[in-house]
């Protein structure tokens, strides 16, 4: 037996050496914060300081040097997020991983993103912008100037490749990648067919499908073949597994918000944002503030993207939360492929030879029919997305948002934004406050056929143009001294039916929002951290109520002595809230006893992936004749709507005594919801706990302003896969008191001090001083070579 020892002594040897390795050369590429580096490109030294919290303020004494200077910094941090951002949305991640990614880069190969990119770089070089063009140029020669000193992060060495130099089209893969990832159609509108189907229109009321009477809004100031059923089922069923494999986090919901002076204590308007995206290292934002004569602002930037999406200079600050609408439809088409306009694509694979990709389209899309294994081409369905059907000038648009010193500038920007529809919120040191939805809105021929999968003959969901900008919903300096967004219901002014389609979340955070905000004409930035962190939900408190009248006359004497602290909640997800766990519980049994027998299994989840899901479960148990009660899976008798809860409590009941013990009291929160920020690379066991974070307790719940996003499932046990990147309040009266959070930390490089000194405090709901060029001590000179 010695040969076995000896080989696994030599084996063991050789794992600590690699490990040694990556372990030297990940500490031997740490971001460099002070100190002197001399740059290929710049005409002169740009000084760089670092604040405690490794985020860079950047002064320079011209726009060019600024932005190649600001390439090379975020590059030192956030090379590899770059690198595999722009692989997903260029189709080339099977390159580096292998297999597991094929399946993403069909999708993005058959829905035309490189391609669109192409069209997109050409189209921004041929615009004449020669302003906005050199700011680029300038920032990609800063990341490219990084690469070419190969100090690359350990993502890198340990999967074998090294990026090559980034270009203007890469910064459109990114932003399309992205904008797909934000749409709620390929998860809702395989659910909403496949019901109508089965059910007609009635089940789409029963759903909470589109806008309902009772729902508030954002108020406005100034017969299917069996083998559709099954390609729609296949779709469904792989859909979520797409988006699970994707190394990027989608953006899930937001809040954002502005109180103008008449509601401060200062008289001064505090400006609030905080974005909703799925959890994953490195985080999504990149903190930086950038400055030269004539240029000065802080923002919140994505990966290879110069201009911030979110914020701030003297004069103005501004956020964005997804607006939501509409701007995507599926089409059944008859024809079959032969028919159509095909193409192929080259799929590099790593340890494995290249797969040829043929993609087929029509007038309205292409076919994703190809994207998806096992769905065939019996019944083929078109995709169309007005991201890639329109020029893209939103890059500009941000451009100019950058710049932008006084409201009317500011706005005369907007227009440019065609999708993924923003809502952009807005405060100034002049005391307006605004929103706006922007996007280019689709008229239809008929609202009501925009959730389905329509036949593409049918004129009913035919585009006839969009509105004007002028015409979309906006609220600028509105009487009740406040504007908000948190993803909910827009209104079309002026309009027979004035709600336009979209996958919009519930009200129930936008009318925590306003409740919260009306109660006081005294805001503060330290009152205002109780809003941000709000972690009460009035809507499931309303529906734990509601589910306790409906059951009053089925529980037992024993039921309510026994538990009836359970039914005494006061709608917060705290860590320590034992009713916060029973409420999840019930409403995911709720939603599976009534839905998961009409749905099937795998639509069912693609349902609770959905914001749908939270649609439906206030709304459907409003419908006491609902034809979802009955259980499909039952024969000679129909369930009502209270036998469905009953059952659903009593193995709520049952379930969670298994899980925790006898004692409610003793289910905490805490211990059924945890969050973990993940790597692309903890995927790997052996990695996982290099590279990821956590897990931590946190409190917070689905729609909470604070938010603590999970799905619903059968175990009980809430991996929060989405919530908070960003927590800011900004102060126009006090711009140097002004606070933010960050998930984790602003570095995205695993031996950096800054990859994970934000979480403690994220999780205990704090915040930290935003710094300034003048308080940041580490100093990195930057020098021309």
């Amino acid at each position: 037996m010695k040969w076995f020892w000896r080989i696994l002594l030599a084996l063991l040897v050789l794992l600590f050496v690699a490990l040694g390795y990556v372990y030297y050369k990940g500490f031997s590429t740490r971001p460099i914060l002070d100190g002197e580096i001399k740059i290929t490109g710049l005409k002169e030294s740009v000084e760089v300081r670092f604040d405690d919290f490794g985020i860079p303020h950047i002064k320079a004494n011209n726009k060019a040097d600024l932005y190649r200077a600001f390439g090379y910094v975020h590059a030192q941090d956030r090379l590899f997020q770059m690198e595999l951002l722009r692989r997903a949305g260029g189709g080339r991640l099977s390159e580096i991983i292998g297999e597991p990614m094929i399946k993403v880069d069909k999708m993005f190969h058959t829905i035309g993103l490189p391609e669109y990119a192409a069209q997109s770089a050409q189209a921004t070089l041929a615009s004449g912008n020669s302003a906005m063009l050199a700011d680029i140029q300038a920032y990609l020669d800063g990341i490219n100037a990084f690469i070419a000193e190969k100090k690359l992060a350990p993502e890198f060495i340990l999967m074998g490749f090294e990026p090559e130099p980034f270009q203007l089209e890469d910064m459109f893969k990114i932003s399309g990648a992205m904008a797909f990832s934000f749409s709620q159609a390929q998860k809702t509108e395989p659910v909403v067919s496949t019901m109508f189907a089965k059910y007609g229109n009635e089940v789409l009321e029963d759903l909470g499908v589109g806008h309902q009477p009772e729902e508030s809004f954002i108020p406005y100031y100034d017969d299917r073949k069996d083998s559709i059923g099954k390609v729609i089922a296949a779709w469904s069923e792989q859909v979520n597994g797409i988006f699970e494999a994707l190394p990027f986090s989608p953006l899930e919901g937001s809040n954002a918000w502005a109180v103008s002076g008449q509601k401060t204590e200062s008289k001064s308007v505090l400006f609030c944002n905080d974005t909703h995206i799925g959890y994953l290292l490195p985080q999504t934002w990149y903190e930086a503030s950038l400055e030269c004569p004539n240029f000065k602002m802080y923002g919140h930037f994505m990966a290879a993207i110069p201009f911030a999406l979110v914020g701030r200079n003297d004069q103005l600050a501004w956020g964005l939360t997804m607006l939501l609408n509409d701007d995507m439809d599926f089409y059944f088409e008859k024809s079959d492929t032969s028919s159509f306009r095909s193409r192929e694509v080259e799929i590099k694979v790593k340890d494995s030879s290249p797969i040829r990709h043929k993609i087929y389209s029509t007038p309205r899309g292409p076919i994703i029919n190809q994207s998806f294994d096992h769905l065939g081409a019996s019944a083929p369905i078109s995709m169309r997305w007005l991201y890639t059907q329109e020029q893209n000038k939103t890059i500009e648009a941000f451009y100019r948002l950058n710049g932008s010193t006084s409201i009317q500038e500011f706005e005369s920007a907007l227009p440019l934004i065609h999708a993924p529809g923003l809502s952009i919120n807005y405060g100034d040191r002049e005391g307006n406050i605004a929103w706006w939805a922007c996007a280019h809105l689709i008229k239809r021929s008929s609202s009501e056929s925009a959730y389905l999968i329509t036949e593409a003959t049918d004129s009913s969901n035919a585009w006839n143009g969009y509105y004007s900008f002028e015409e979309n919903p906006r609220a600028i300096n509105p009487p009740s001294g406040f504007i908000y967004s948190a993803n909910d219901q827009i209104e079309m002014p002026l309009r027979s039916n004035p709600f336009y389609p979209g996958y919009y979340k519930p009200q129930y955070r936008a009318d925590r929002i306003s409740k919260l905000l009306e109660s006081s004409d005294t805001w503060t930035t330290e009152s205002m951290k109780q809003v941000m962190t709000d972690i009460q939900s009035d809507a499931d408190l309303l529906l734990l109520s509601k589910v306790r009248s409906l059951l009053e006359d089925s529980l037992s004497k024993k039921d309510l002595d026994l538990y009836a602290d359970l039914w005494k909640w006061d709608g917060s997800y705290s860590e320590e809230s034992f009713q916060a766990t029973f409420f999840t519980k019930l409403l995911f049994l709720y939603m599976k006893n009534t839905l998961e027998d009409e749905m099937g299994p795998e639509l069912f989840k693609t349902f609770l992936s959905s914001h749908l899901a939270q649609r439906t479960q206030t709304h459907l148990i409003e419908k006491e004749k609902s034809i979802l009660w009955d259980d499909q899976k039952t024969e000679g008798r129909i369930e009502t709507r209270e036998e469905i809860l009953l059952k659903s409590y009593r193995q709520a009941i049952e379930q969670l005594t298994l899980q925790f013990g006898e004692n409610p009291k003793i289910w905490n929160w805490r211990k059924a919801c945890s969050l973990e920020l993940k790597h692309p690379l903890g995927e790997v066991p052996a990695l996982r706990p290099l590279f990821n974070v956590g897990p931590s307790q946190i409190s917070g719940g689905n729609e909470t302003i604070m938010q603590s996003g999970f799905l619903l499932n059968e175990s009980g046990e809430y991996k929060v896969y989405f919530g908070s990147q960003m927590r800011i309040i900004y102060d126009f009266a006090h711009p140097e008191s002004s606070i933010n959070i960050t998930p984790c930390g602003q570095s995205g490089h695993r031996f950096s001090a800054h990859y994970q000194d934000q979480h403690e405090w994220y999780i205990q709901k704090g915040f930290r001083r935003m710094s300034s060029f003048e308080r940041s001590k580490n100093v990195l000179q930057l020098l021309p070579k």
